[in-house]
């Protein structure tokens, strides 16, 4: 069997290097080049990833009841990477095929988040972003976001499907935030064939009777996706907190394994609205026994 090989470009499967192609961009250049890399068992290597998941910073403007900002003894401050190591960063972009911001903060507060966002559309680099959807305005959706010449991923990040779990949860304006979330979505119908839109929710004691009416919230927003994902339970997530709606938080008790039963019926559920909604879903699979810690 023939290696496979194109003009101007080694074989994929040589013991030497394919040469760069000149009417490839530099991104596509390093994914082949890294493939040869990893096809041919090389420990030392030329290329960079070609997908990278990268933050500029972990401020957030929420303060969500399940952050690890809550943590017991946490110190970690809010701050942003600055200097020699993002500058280094920076450079990885123009190489990069598919880059993703997604993390402990919102990106979207920080103002250079949108220069960067230019960096990577000069790139022609594939972007997905998740946010919690309260920043909105011309200069993010028309500007930036709904111009952005390569293919867009956005995930906006919500947990409920009402005001009062939302504000339990986020303690915010869920109103404010599914206008904001709609105006997005009209700004990005021109590009519809080139976006992917989603929302996702963190399954918890507090939100898992609002999973059915979750589903049917993102087919009214027509949205692509829905996510959702079991709250983690590492050792050291354990804490009680004051809450803008409804009783303290208990990080523990909060845990799919204290409403097992609950949270099966809910996953099954989820998963045959969004075959009637023809919507795809991620869930998280259903539970054999408690977990409970």
């Amino acid at each position: 069997m023939r290696c496979p090989q194109r003009a101007g470009m080694g074989s994929m499967c040589g013991s030497e290097a394919p040469y760069l192609m000149s009417e490839l961009r530099l991104n596509q250049n390093n994914r082949y080049q890294a493939l040869w890399e990893f096809a041919n068992g090389q420990s030392t290597v030329r290329t960079t990833p070609p997908t990278l998941q990268i933050s500029r910073t972990n401020i957030c403007n929420f303060q969500c009841v399940y952050c690890t900002d809550h943590r017991v003894g946490n110190e970690i401050p809010r701050t942003k990477n600055e200097g020699e190591t993002w500058q280094r960063l920076l450079q990885l972009i123009p190489r990069s095929e598919t880059l993703s911001f997604h993390g402990i903060s919102e990106f979207m507060v920080d103002p250079e988040f949108f220069d960067i966002v230019r960096r990577c559309g000069e790139a022609q680099v594939s972007l997905f972003i998740n946010t919690n959807g309260s920043v909105c305005g011309p200069r993010y959706y028309v500007d930036v976001l709904a111009g952005y010449p390569g293919r867009l991923s956005i995930n906006f990040s919500l947990d409920a499907a009402t005001p009062e779990t939302f504000l339990r949860m986020r303690g915010s304006d869920f109103d404010r935030i599914l206008r904001n979330i709609r105006t997005y979505i009209g700004r990005f119908e021109p590009r519809r064939d080139r976006t992917w839109l989603s929302l996702s929710f963190v399954i918890m004691k507090s939100n898992v009777g609002e999973i059915p009416a979750f589903v049917h919230l993102a087919n009214d927003l027509t949205v692509h996706a829905v996510k959702f994902y079991r709250l983690h339970e590492y050792p050291g997530l354990d804490w009680e907190i004051p809450t803008k709606a409804g009783p303290l938080f208990n990080y523990r008790s909060e845990c799919a394994g204290h409403f097992v039963e609950e949270f099966n019926q809910k996953i099954e559920e989820a998963r045959r609205l969004a075959e009637e909604h023809r919507l795809y879903i991620e869930l998280p699979a259903c539970l054999v026994e408690s977990k409970a810690a």
